[in-house]
């Protein structure tokens, strides 16, 4: 009897002990909800406003806050989607040979690292912005035995995400030099395979954004270096065919009270409209959609 209680009681250790396992946050944003923030779909262009596209929206509102960390200092974020069927009133979300975050429930696009020298922050992606410019996404399917292998062109996904680059928050400090301190820390584990070009842009965007007015800054790095390589991918996904739509949602819209709104909230829907032109896709409707008016109190 002896042997079988210390059995027991070491059992029932064990069991407490698990019980105890500090386990990873999910990722919530105080005083958001799902249900509540992504009722109401507004549109940029309220001629466009149809049910399935205010059903797009919706979800994709719900999907990107589960993505994304929005406090009182940051309050704007981005998700974008091709969608391949105007019909279908759900998006898909294909990963192509990118990580599947959106099935990653740890996953935020603006999540922050400590740096190991200053004690600073910086974005743990190297910038709030997914699918990642300047990255040669994984891709393992090219035979290696071959000689002379033909590489299989890269899939990128069909949706992506982004929140502007926030220089509020205090413990940030100088935004140059934590970027800096990112750059040459994480250089020595190599997680980015286009680390030069990418390390340039990152400066660059830091050197040039107005730190004043992130949350309306609609021209993202997003159209311009990860928008056109997804469209492609789907189009070969598709043997040809263009998406029926992109869609963009914006937490809050990008329009500034202060700016002619007619220029500023068009902004994001031109220079993707621009980019689709370029690779033939001018059927593809862009629907850019929002939640919040742009005020101090958007949170």
């Amino acid at each position: 009897m002896g042997t079988v209680t210390l059995v027991l009681a070491l059992c029932i250790a064990i069991r407490l002990a698990l019980g105890f396992v500090i386990q990873p946050p999910l990722i919530q944003t105080p005083s958001l909800d799902p249900e509540t923030m992504c009722r109401n779909i507004k549109f940029v262009d309220s001629k466009r406003k149809t049910a399935i596209r205010e059903s797009m929206l919706r979800q994709l509102c719900q999907v990107g806050l589960s993505h994304v960390d929005l406090d009182d200092v940051r309050k704007q974020f981005a998700i974008f989607n091709l969608h391949r069927d105007a019909f279908e009133s759900s998006p898909r979300w294909y990963s192509g040979d990118a990580p599947d975050v959106v099935n990653d429930r740890y996953w935020a696009v603006n999540d922050v690292d400590q740096l190991d020298t200053s004690k600073h922050h910086w974005y743990t992606h190297g910038l709030p912005i997914w699918p990642l410019p300047y990255q040669d996404l994984t891709n393992d399917s090219t035979p290696k035995i071959l000689p002379l292998p033909k590489k299989k062109p890269i899939d990128w996904p069909n949706y992506g995400m982004a929140t502007p680059i926030y220089y509020a928050a205090k413990a940030w400090r100088n935004q140059a030099w934590s970027l800096e301190e990112f750059f040459h820390q994480m250089k020595k584990k190599s997680p980015f395979k286009g680390h030069k070009d990418f390390h340039k842009l990152a400066k660059s965007l830091v050197e040039t954004i107005d730190s004043q007015q992130v949350e309306n800054y609609s021209e993202w790095p997003f159209f311009k270096y990860s928008l056109k390589p997804m469209a492609l991918s789907v189009v070969r996904r598709n043997k040809g065919l263009c998406p029926d739509e992109l869609y963009i949602y914006f937490r809050v819209t990008p329009c500034h009270p202060k700016e002619a709104q007619h220029l500023v909230c068009t902004q994001a829907a031109l220079a993707a409209r621009t980019i689709l032109t370029e690779i033939n896709c001018r059927t593809t409707d862009v629907i850019v959609g929002y939640t919040k008016e742009y005020n101090n109190d958007a949170l």
